[in-house]
C-alpha cells in the first residue's frame, strides 16, 4: 500500500507545468498523491487545511517560500485532535526557495521520490507573530525569517516586477531599487537580555538562515536550536551593500561597525512612524510586533 501524501501545489507557479511532467509522476511511482491546487492568495491555508481533515499525515508544499508559509500556516492554525500535526515536505519551485536552501532541498524528482521512500524527519522550531496593536488576536506563523525595514518593500517590487530576467536578478534590481527609494525609521528591538533602537535598514528574526533569493542573513541559524537570531542592518550606504553582497552570497558574516547579530528567546520590535513586517516573502502586518519561537513543534520531510 503506497503511502499517502497531499501536495499543496502553487496554481501560478512559472514552474507548474515541469512540476506536472517530470516530478508529479515520480512520486505518484512510490506514493498515493492527491494535488490541491492553489487559486488566490492564501488559498494555501484553506488548502492545507482541506488536507488535515482528510487525515494526511505527510502535506508537501510545492512552490516557493510563500507557498510553504501558506502550508505551515494551516498545519498551525489546524491542530489535531490527537498525535503529532501532520509533517511538511517541501518541492522548491519558487523564485527564492530559501527555507528549502537551508536543508539542501532541490527541485530534483529522483532525489524527491527517494525522501519519500526513506522517510527521514527533522523536529524544526516555528516563529509566532503576535500584533499586540491589533484588534485581531489571532497569530501568524513563519518558519524561515521575519523581517522589518527594506523587506517588505523588497518583496513588493520582486512580484510586481514579473521576473523577466529569472529572480536573481529580480531580487537584487528590488533591492537596490528599495535601497534608493526606502528612508530608514526609528526602530526599538526589546528582548529579555538586551535592546537596541536606532535607524535601521533591516532587523531580521531568524530561524533559517537565507532570505532574499541567497543572501545569507543569519549563518548561525540552525531550524532546531531553540534560538532567534537577531540581525539588525542599520543605514548601511549603497556601496556597502554591493561589497558585502559576496559574503552574504558566501554564508559569511558581514564584518562592518553597523551589523550586529544577536540571539534571543522572543523578540519585540517597535517603530515610531508606520512601518510593516514580512516573513517568509509574505506581507505580515504592521509594527509593534512580538515574536516568539515554538520550539520543536513540526516536522519536516529530509532529502
Amino acid at each position: 500500500m503506497k503511502l499517502p501524501v497531499a501536495i499543496i501545489l502553487n496554481g501560478i507557479s512559472l514552474k507548474k507545468n515541469f512540476f506536472n511532467r517530470k516530478i508529479l509522476p515520480a512520486l505518484r511511482s512510490v506514493a498515493d498523491v492527491e494535488v490541491f491546487e492553489t487559486r488566490s492568495p492564501n488559498d494555501g491555508v484553506f488548502k492545507t487545511g482541506q488536507a488535515i481533515d482528510k487525515g494526511y499525515k505527510l502535506i508537501l508544499a510545492a512552490g516557493g517560500d510563500g507557498t510553504v508559509n501558506q502550508v505551515v500556516q494551516g498545519i498551525m492554525n489546524n491542530p489535531q485532535r490527537s498525535g503529532r500535526p501532520p509533517a511538511l515536505g517541501i518541492i522548491p519551485l519558487g523564485s527564492g526557495n530559501d527555507f528549502a536552501r537551508s536543508l539542501h532541498i532541490r527541485p530534483d524528482a529522483l532525489l524527491l521520490t527517494e525522501s519519500l521512500v526513506r522517510l527521514r524527519f527533522q523536529t524544526v522550531d516555528v516563529g509566532k507573530i503576535t500584533f499586540p496593536a491589533s484588534p485581531d488576536s489571532s497569530s501568524l506563523y513563519f518558519i524561515n525569517i521575519a523581517d522589518a525595514g527594506m523587506g517588505p518593500y523588497v518583496v513588493k517590487y520582486v512580484l510586481d516586477s514579473g521576473r523577466p530576467y529569472g529572480s536573481i536578478v529580480a531580487y537584487y534590481m528590488a533591492i537596490l531599487k528599495t535601497f534608493f527609494t526606502y528612508k530608514p525609521v526609528m526602530l526599538e528591538v526589546r528582548t529579555p537580555l538586551w535592546q537596541w533602537s536606532g535607524r535601521a535598514r533591516v532587523v531580521a528574526v531568524a530561524n533559517g538562515k537565507y532570505f532574499g533569493n541567497g543572501l545569507c542573513i543569519a549563518p548561525d541559524a540552525l531550524p532546531d536550536d531553540g534560538v532567534l537570531h537577531c540581525t539588525i542592518v542599520e543605514d548601511v550606504s549603497v556601496w556597502d551593500f554591493i561589497i558585502q553582497q559576496f559574503r552574504l552570497r558566501q554564508g559569511k558574516h558581514v564584518r562592518h561597525p553597523k551589523v550586529s547579530y544577536r540571539d534571543a528567546e522572543w523578540v519585540e520590535i517597535h517603530a515610531q512612524q508606520p512601518a510593516f513586517l514580512e516573513a517568509d516573502g509574505e506581507w505580515a502586518g504592521i509594527l509593534p510586533v512580538r515574536i516568539e519561537l515554538l520550539k520543536k513543534s513540526l516536522q519536516i520531510l529530509l532529502p
